[in-house]
């Protein structure tokens, strides 16, 4: 018997499918304050130019851009354009890069000048710095050929602060950024490309913009790193190497030079070598474009700054016009579709609370107006009101059911962080116009960020969100401690001891780092004068630490440097200056040398040991010998208001000549003053020259004992703009160590004005007391357009009153144009009125002093040119007359080169 056995299967009964919308695969980067979904679309580059000044129409574009809503994931970036790129995937916002750029010193950072700011460094180094025209650099007895005109110090120090403070850090690669970036470079040495994608923000950016010859290289490893521009100005490559799909290029190069006049300086000719090399490389780079934005910069060169503004508006004009095609090319279409006109749809919405239920209805419009359940899926997502969307489509009961998660509802903040952190009204200004309600993704990213935002505007570089949640309608968030883990300091020479470094630094690992120590850390380390460059960054961070560090590059400049100078005045006529030291004494920072002046009728030698600060203390110490000789012209007959009319100018020829030893040991107040107590033993004689002999007029061996005060925190020691001067000085002569005792006192100060940019004024006062046993070499001298042996007093001859007191009141106002007569120039004019005197002041005795003048600042130094004349108000025999005014002859001064 044969059974057969029959198998019919039997419809099995259809579950339920459940629809995911496409999603974007790229990781999120930015602060959320909760995970949320994001609709899929085509990956967003932005390739940034190369371009000098005309780089800021880059930042009209982001402008653009943001405002039109369009997603940037990836950025690459070369020279100007690794500078706005970096710090827009650091979280700038486009607005603050706005702000920044009209703000930043533009020419003072891309300037050649590396010795810093003068109000920096200490006193005695001003001095040695300010008569000084140019200085070459000895290591082991070997001239040190500089590897370029600046070392870029400006120009670093301002990156650093910016990445310091920027709301987001890098913490492995450049890729932990909210929009991953990449910068440009050329390496020196193998003439290849260089992209950097982790490390040190700051540096990769510096790096990107660094023209050679102009800048010094950065040196990273075995590299000697470069403007990209070299090698790929517009790197459009390094987006399709990072797989992304929509490569918008950037073209901001500008144009180049077209008259050989205009190529006069050596870094025009540099950034015209640059253009050319990037001419050539461009059309390959393009063509891998599927966008190229190209704003009207309208021939602005790559080093105009003056119209940043203009420049903004061109690229923001550019962006608002390509960012239609943008939007439609970033669009990815359904990889699958579920009708929905078979389908009952509902919709079930969690997160909200009930008494928000009429928000849905926006939502359920998008369903009714859709054709597919991905379409409708994929426009809830990009309205960002949702973390998760997805939907359940039952096709034997013919339901499909929406399911979506609302952005996490909440009514007040607590934010938890360290001490000196925003108040609770700032804190709350930032969720305000999101808490209680329902809101973006966005708009929840955009108030943490500005949370993060208000912590960085208070100088809380380091305080990041560590940790978010949301619980009975309280969203609390949990700060860190904003305290730097270690300090890693790295030398290229290692010339330096810790002690010298340490002692500069204001930061305190067990304190919250506040970006002012950042700062002064920076300028203290930078005036000493042992570094070509310093840099404060963080460090990279391996994945398992917490806690962020800090780096501190140094590079160190040989120790041995020469000085010299060169000058020439109607006074002392040709005048030469060779100043020799160790500026880093076996790696103390403490300066040991000597400087010589040559002239016809001043030569001085002095050999100098200079400590400016005692190990970690602010005590310091100065140690010379010195000989001083001056051949001056003195007058013969006293000045006095009738001198203009009955005598003619009879002067004496006098030689005084100084030698000996002093110390001085006291204390720093701040960076630009100090209190000093001086010991001087020293032999000073005064000569005067009759009928071609010298005959001995004083001879003194002295032992002088002084207490003096100085502040110097002027931006410029021969034409200021800001600051102040102070000097105040008690010398005395004891009885106990001087055959001829006697004590004298000076003071004087001087106070700058800025108007404006280029207006400024200076207002000065003098007063000097002694008694009547001071020696003709300690008396007070007046005249002349100021030195070292005179003060200034516009109208007279150098030295041409001297007395055992003296009071002197000056004022002048300086026109300083933006345009450059030859060299930049300044307008000057001057008034000034004081006295000498013995034994009585008399106020009818006053002399006055008028005068004009024009200073250029060339190369070798400041030429000067002055006009002036002196008057007194002259008194008549009766009262019926009138008074009137006695001028005497006109004086003409005239100086080239720096006073020393």
């Amino acid at each position: 018997m044969l059974l057969l056995l029959i198998i019919i299967p039997c419809p099995a009964t259809a579950s339920p499918v459940t629809i995911y919308p496409d999603t974007l695969d790229l990781p999120q980067q930015r602060l959320e304050i909760a995970k949320a979904m994001r609709p899929a679309r085509q990956s967003v580059g932005l390739a940034f130019s190369g371009g000098g000044a005309n780089g800021m129409a880059q930042i009209g574009v982001l402008k653009a851009l943001e405002e039109e809503n369009i997603p940037i994931d990836f950025i690459t970036g070369t020279s100007i354009g690794a500078i706005i790129g970096g710090l827009y995937s650091a979280g700038y916002s486009a607005a603050e890069l706005e702000r920044i750029a009209e703000d930043l010193p533009w020419n003072d950072l891309l300037s050649f000048n590396d010795e810093g700011a003068r109000g920096n460094t200490f006193i005695e180094q001003q001095k040695i710095r300010d008569r000084a025209t140019i200085a070459i650099r000895f290591s082991n007895f070997k001239l040190v050929v500089p590897r370029s005109l600046s070392a870029a110090q400006n120009l670093t120090r301002t990156l650093d602060l910016l990445c310091m403070n920027a709301p987001y850090h890098p913490q492995q690669t450049f890729d932990d950024l909210p929009i991953a970036f990449r910068a440009v470079t050329t390496d020196l040495v193998s003439a290849k490309r260089v992209t950097l994608d982790k490390g040190s923000l700051s540096e990769a950016m510096r790096a990107s913009s660094t023209v050679p010859v102009l800048f010094q290289p950065v040196e990273m490893g075995e590299w000697k790193l470069a403007d990209g521009g070299l090698v790929a100005n517009l790197a459009v490559d390094e987006l399709e190497r990072a797989g992304i799909a929509y490569k918008i290029a950037i073209d901001t190069r500008g144009s180049m030079y077209t008259l050989a006049d205009d190529i006069d300086i050596p870094w025009k000719a540099a950034d015209q070598a640059m253009t050319i090399l990037i001419e050539l490389q461009y059309p390959r780079q393009l063509e891998k474009a599927d966008v190229v934005i190209t704003p009207d910069v309208r021939g602005n060169t790559a080093l105009d700054f003056s119209d940043i503004p203009g420049l903004i508006e061109a690229g923001y004009r550019s962006g608002k016009a390509l960012a239609g095609n943008i939007r439609e090319g970033i669009v990815m279409p359904l990889r699958h579709t579920t009708p929905l006109k078979s389908y009952r749809t509902t919709l079930t919405v969690s997160g909200l609370p009930t008494t928000h239920a009429p928000d849905f209805y926006e939502a359920g419009a998008i369903i009714r107006n859709s054709s597919s359940a991905e379409e409708a899926l994929k426009k809830l997502l990009e309205t960002g009101l949702f973390t998760s969307v997805h939907a359940v489509a039952d096709r034997e009961k013919g339901t499909l059911q929406f399911l979506a998660e609302t952005t996490p509802f909440f009514e007040d903040v607590i934010v938890n962080g360290p001490e000196n952190g925003p108040e609770k009204p700032a804190i709350d200004s930032c969720f305000a116009a999101i808490s209680g309600r329902w809101y973006t993704n966005s708009e929840g990213s955009q108030a943490l960020e500005n949370l993060l935002r208000i912590y960085r505007s208070l100088g809380l570089s380091l305080v990041e969100i560590e940790k978010i949640a949301i619980s009975d309608k309280t969203l609390s968030i949990t700060m860190s401690d904003g305290k730097p883990g270690d300090i890693l300091i790295t030398q290229n020479r290692n010339i330096t001891r810790p002690t010298p470094i340490r002692r500069e630094l204001r930061i305190d690992t067990s304190k919250v780092l506040k970006l002012d120590n950042v700062e002064r850390s920076i300028d203290n380390l930078f005036a000493t004068g042992a570094f070509n460059r310093v840099s404060i960054g963080i460090a990279e961070s391996e994945p398992e630490e917490s806690e962020q560090r800090l780096r501190i590059r140094l590079d160190e400049k040989p120790g041995n440097v020469l000085r010299l100078g060169l000058r020439y005045d109607e006074t002392y006529k040709a005048q030469a200056l060779f100043d020799l030291r160790n500026e880093n004494l076996n790696g103390t920072a403490d300066s040991f040398g000597g400087w010589a002046k040559i002239s016809e009728k001043n030569n001085r030698l002095n050999l100098e040991y200079y400590m400016p600060r005692i190990g970690s203390t602010n005590l310091t110490f100065m140690t010379k010998l010195f000989y001083d000789h001056l051949v001056s012209d003195l007058r013969t007959v006293p000045f006095s208001t009738q001198v203009f009319k009955h005598y003619k100018d009879s002067y004496d020829r006098y030689s005084f000549q100084q030698y000996g030893w002093t110390s001085a040991f006291g204390t720093r107040m701040g960076r630009n003053g100090q209190l000093l107590l001086d010991l001087t033993l020293q032999n000073a004689q005064s000569f005067t020259d009759e009928n071609q002999g010298l005959y001995p007029e004083d001879n003194n061996d002295m032992a002088l004992v002084a207490v003096e005060f100085t502040l110097d925190n002027r931006d410029d020691s021969l034409l200021p703009t800001s600051g102040r001067y102070s000097h105040l000085q008690y010398r005395l002569a004891p009885s106990l160590f001087n055959k001829k005792t006697f004590r004298a006192f000076s003071g004087e100060h001087e106070e700058n004005i800025s108007f404006d940019r280029e207006t400024s004024a200076q207002l000065s006062i003098h007063l000097g007391l002694s008694d009547e046993q001071t020696p003709l070499t300690e008396q007070f001298f007046i005249g002349g357009a100021g030195s070292p042996y005179s003060r200034r007093f516009i109208g007279l001859k150098e030295r041409d009153l001297s007395g055992n007191n003296m009071l002197l009141l000056g004022a002048n106002i300086r026109y300083s144009p933006d345009f450059a007569i030859i060299f930049p120039s300044s307008f000057e004019i001057y008034y000034n009125v004081g006295q000498v005197w013995d034994e009585q002041f008399s106020l009818g005795e006053m002399i006055h002093g008028i005068g004009a003048g024009l200073t250029w600042k060339t190369p070798i130094g400041p030429a000067r040119f002055t006009a002036a004349k002196a008057f007194t108000f002259e008194s008549k025999e009766t009262d019926s007359e009138k008074h009137g005014l006695s001028f005497a002859e006109s004086v003409f001064y005239f100086s080239l080169g720096h006073e020393f």
